[in-house]
């Protein structure tokens, strides 16, 4: 039975959406196209700057395809830039991202534990943020890789109860999380909004699985 259960939490895993370096980086670098135009602030453009330096220095790592040790030492270098950026160059219309960025960057390091401080940062101080069902789900991410499954959930079922992009998503996540708990009833009720909300996406291939599977 032991087995049979980290079996099924391998395949589960396999399935969830890993959250790349720089989730919001597309968004950030054309919403910092827009900061320069009208927010003529030093103090802003400077941070943008930064920003945009980072993120081009680890796109250059991953394109040239470096070692894990190499790859591990860039990942903290960027870290160490955003933690500097938090800390020493405050801006209320930037640091949101850069609070999102400095979560992602400790999410791909493995340091889950610096990763919540991080998104959690971002929530208590920016919870009405467009980003914030972005950091719900990284943050539920988080939890989940620590084993805190019902901490987990908490963020998918934050997302459900919005009507957002990630809602469909979120179904599937939470349900992952639920039969990782054993709450079966509970993975067939997300599962179910899962599919309900998406048909014919991966959500509803992967959530109509499921269903067959624990039902």
């Amino acid at each position: 039975m032991k087995e049979a259960t980290l079996n099924v939490i391998r395949t589960l895993n396999k399935y969830k959406v890993t959250i790349g370096i720089g989730v919001g980086i597309a968004v950030a670098l054309s919403a910092g196209a827009v900061f320069f135009v009208t927010e003529k602030t030093r103090n802003t453009e400077a941070v943008w700057q930064h920003i945009w330096k980072i993120n081009s220095d680890l796109a250059v790592i991953q394109q040239k395809g470096k070692d894990e040790k190499e790859r591990t030492a860039a990942l903290t270098t960027a870290a160490d830039a955003y933690k500097y950026l938090r800390d020493n160059m405050p801006s209320s219309s930037v640091m949101p991202w850069v609070l999102l960025e400095l979560g992602n960057i400790y999410y791909s390091l493995k340091n889950y534990d610096d990763a919540i401080r991080a998104y959690n940062d971002f929530l208590n101080k920016y919870g009405g943020h467009h980003l914030a069902p972005i950091v719900k789900q990284s943050l539920g991410y988080a939890y989940e890789e620590k084993g805190r499954m019902q901490e987990a959930v908490k963020q998918f079922e934050d997302i459900l109860a919005t009507n957002n992009f990630l809602v469909a998503e979120a179904g599937w996540d939470a349900g992952r999380c639920y039969e990782k708990l054993g709450q079966t009833s509970d993975a067939i009720r997300s599962y179910t909004k899962a599919v309900q909300l998406s048909p014919n996406s991966i959500w509803d291939t992967m959530a109509q699985y499921r269903l067959s599977v624990i039902k």
